[in-house]
């Protein structure tokens, strides 16, 4: 089976994009990806907040998430939450917000990519 793979940012902002929509709460009973993946990302999150400014930038594009098994509903959540930065960064294009980035845009774009090539790909299998 192929793995997946996230940057540490791809992860860190998925999640934090999850919290948000929580509003904070914490994992529940659901079983999202949000749920399964909570302690890592608060563990990375602490990790992370104590290195210095370049280190953790370094982390943050260079560092990678490896996922090894994931179902089918998992693996829709995680598209669904890739295209859900897609959007948010098209937004921020289209109203000239001051934090609108083109290549925020790009990363997202060609993550959609990798994880809609692995997802499509015969040595994937789903983990339900």
């Amino acid at each position: 089976m192929q793995k997946i793979e996230l940057s540490v940012h791809e992860f860190m902002a998925i999640m934090g994009q999850m919290d948000e929509a929580r509003n904070g709460a914490g994992p529940g009973a659901a079983g999202t990806i949000y749920d399964e993946w909570y302690t890592q990302w608060t563990a990375l999150d602490e990790r992370l907040e104590k290195l210095g400014p370049m280190d953790r930038a370094d982390m943050l594009y260079d560092g990678k998430i490896s996922i090894n098994a994931i179902s089918e509903t998992h693996f829709k959540e995680l598209i669904a939450a890739v295209n859900h930065q897609i959007g948010f960064h098209q937004n921020l294009i289209a109203t000239e917000d001051e934090d609108a980035d083109a290549e925020d845009l790009e990363i997202w774009q060609k993550c959609l990519g990798r994880l809609t090539g692995v997802h499509a790909s015969t040595d994937w299998v789903d983990q339900d």
